[in-house]
């Protein structure tokens, strides 16, 4: 049997107005890492985009990051999951 690796995170990037599709303001990724995540959104603010991220429902404990504390989460330890 074939174990399908699931998303855990996302990284959602503010879009400007000259880029929305519709009424949207963000555009989301997700991911199955943490360190996939962080190096995601690490280039996305070095193109100069606003960006939040956390976990997807049903990870527990829930993280929720702002765009005010993007810089904090990248410079912190990844957290591997023990396989």
């Amino acid at each position: 049997m074939i174990k399908k690796i699931r998303n855990i995170w996302y990284v959602s990037i503010y879009l400007p107005d000259h880029q929305k599709t519709g009424h949207y303001s963000r555009r989301s990724e997700t991911f199955a890492s943490e360190s996939e995540a962080k190096q995601f959104a690490a280039a996305k603010i070095a193109a100069g985009s606003e960006v939040s991220a956390g976990t997807l429902n049903p990870v527990s404990p829930k993280r929720i990051v702002r765009p005010s504390e993007i810089e904090k989460w990248l410079s912190e330890k990844t957290n591997t999951p023990a396989s």
